[in-house]
């Protein structure tokens, strides 16, 4: 199954928006995706969506100290849109202390859960909580506005942060700098570009019209996104992690 984290090296550039979209708009009609939340900093779902924390990422991290594969739906709600999600507290105290808790073994669990997972990670530097688990990806897209200070620190986060075997750029809208300008310069494929659509990404996060949302340009973009995402291979990077969780 598709372990797929998404992340930031700098600001806000709408990771959460993206991942949400791309869950409810998923191709495959053989498994649920679900959205894992796992920035440091804190979630955003629950307070954005009002829903409870429990069950949720706590919860989550309780049955990993107890079952090696406790089902993740068991530790999901669903939002608005449909979408499962396990949600994160929004303090980061909090949120800091879960993601140590659940330690290098978060990773291993995720790649093997039987789901689509979709980890937002939200901004990450090199010694953030999660980064013990891009490593057991198979795909880590970062997200990213093409201009020359949000590159700049792109191109430190990708050498100074441990990688799966495939990564990608999903650039958040198109200037300065192009998809071919920006993976030349970085030396990482850029995977797609999403538009600036700031009615779209109210839509989702705000609620909305369902018709318009459904024909915004950034669900199209987005479930082009998803397209791409499910048509790739997985890695090994899901198999090695796990033997290594289990050394």
């Amino acid at each position: 199954m598709t372990f797929v984290v998404g992340a930031s090296a700098h600001g806000s550039p709408g990771v959460s928006t993206a991942l949400q979209l791309v869950a409810s708009l998923w191709a495959e009609d053989s498994a649920v995706p679900v959205v894992v939340e796992g920035d440091a900093s804190g979630g955003v779902l629950a307070a954005r969506y009002e829903v409870s924390l429990m069950p949720g990422f706590v919860t989550l991290v309780e049955s990993l100290r107890k079952s090696e594969q406790p089902p993740l739906l068991d530790h999901a709600q669903r939002l608005p849109s449909g979408v499962a999600c396990v949600a994160l507290s929004p303090s980061a105290t909090a949120a800091g202390a879960q993601l140590r808790s659940a330690g290098p073994y978060l990773g291993p669990y995720l790649s093997q859960v039987g789901h689509p997972v979709l980890f937002d990670v939200g901004m990450v530097v090199p010694d953030a909580r999660a980064v013990p688990a891009l490593s057991a990806a198979d795909l880590l897209l970062w997200f990213v506005r093409p201009t020359r200070e949000e590159l700049l620190v792109l191109r430190h986060r990708l050498a100074e942060c441990s990688q799966p075997e495939d990564v990608a750029v999903v650039l958040v809208g198109d200037t300065p700098y192009n998809e071919s300008q920006v993976a030349d310069g970085l030396g990482v494929e850029v995977l797609h570009t999403l538009p600036i659509d700031s009615r779209g990404a109210a839509a989702v996060n705000l609620g909305g019209d369902d018709r318009y949302l459904r024909r915004s340009v950034l669900a199209r973009s987005c479930a082009e996104l998803a397209t791409r995402i499910a048509a790739r291979p997985t890695s090994t990077s899901s198999s090695a992690a796990l033997r290594s969780a289990d050394r």
